[in-house]
């Protein structure tokens, strides 16, 4: 037996406004449309299911009944229909608010490689309140924080622990040693990245002295690649970056300094967690390597 979806509305309608006059305006048909309808539901359930006499029709027993059921049938309805567009809706962007570029980067990569034809961006901001609020606003879909999160909005997942290294021309006095502290490093010049995040504040605390030249990287052209290749000014790299490789007149020194060896988490609101589980998926196995 299937009831179609108009005559269970129309239940639905009826309850709730107690007069066919009533339902044939809100859901604009004429009243002998709706008694059809009645009439085929009572058939097709095989009760009745309204008193009627000469100039009034009303729920029985058996219809206040089924009229229950049948809201409950067009809530849950209202709930695929409004669920399935947000879904679709958020499957066309992927917004991502990091205090660190490197797990932004891998994230919306993620995001292009699983869902074709999204449109995935990322902001770097080392103020978390500001990331947390633009979550909260959905200005993101997802935020990278320095530390774990949790709220009954939102859910929290380790992504991956990141340490960055000094990159020394083979020549320079450090370029020996096994490790180096950001005080070592007072009075230098760095090449870098624009808009890192929270590593440059640090850098620019503990470092003496320190310059940097800030360099903007557009598409595929990595100006840190070209710089360090002909000069002798020194640079950072991170042990997540896979498609830089080290030039062969350049070492990479680990960094001692505990604020140099980042664990990032991933925040996302509950409710939206099913519609990114395959890329929550990949996170994960990211957070597994190294």
């Amino acid at each position: 037996m299937f009831i179609e979806s108009y005559i269970i509305r129309q239940l639905a309608a009826f309850a709730e406004y107690g007069s066919l006059t009533r339902v044939g305006e809100e859901l604009g048909i004429t009243q002998p449309t709706i008694s059809r309808a009645m009439q085929k539901l009572e058939s097709e359930i095989g009760a009745p299911l309204f008193e009627r006499s000469k100039n009034r029709i009303a729920l029985n027993e058996n219809g206040k009944f089924a009229a229950k059921y049948a809201k409950k049938i067009m809530d849950l309805q209202n709930e695929m229909i409004e669920k399935t567009r947000a879904r679709a809706h958020l499957q066309k962007k992927f917004a991502v608010g990091s205090v660190a570029i490197q797990p932004a980067v891998c994230a919306v990569g993620h995001a292009k490689n699983l869902y074709a034809g999204i449109e995935s961006r990322y902001d770097i901001d080392d103020n978390e309140l500001n990331l947390i609020r633009g979550l909260t606003d959905d200005v993101y879909q997802m935020i990278i924080l320095l530390r774990p999160f949790e709220d009954k909005l939102f859910e929290c997942q380790k992504y991956f622990t990141e340490r960055l290294s000094v990159m020394l021309p083979k020549s320079h006095p450090l370029a020996s040693r096994k490790s180096v502290a950001l005080k070592d490093l007072a009075g230098e010049t760095f090449a870098v990245y624009n808009n890192v995040g929270f590593w440059e504040k640090i850098k620019r605390e503990k470092i003496p002295g320190v310059k940097f030249v800030q360099l903007v990287r557009h598409g595929d052209d990595d100006p840190i690649t070209a710089i360090t290749a002909v000069s002798d000014m020194p640079s950072f790299i991170s042990d997540r970056t896979t498609a830089f490789t080290l030039p062969k007149n350049r070492v990479a020194i680990p960094i001692s300094d505990k604020e140099m060896n980042a664990t990032f988490y991933a925040v996302f609101k509950k409710k939206n967690a099913p519609l990114w589980r395959d890329l929550l998926d990949a996170m994960k196995k990211e957070a597994s390597k190294k």
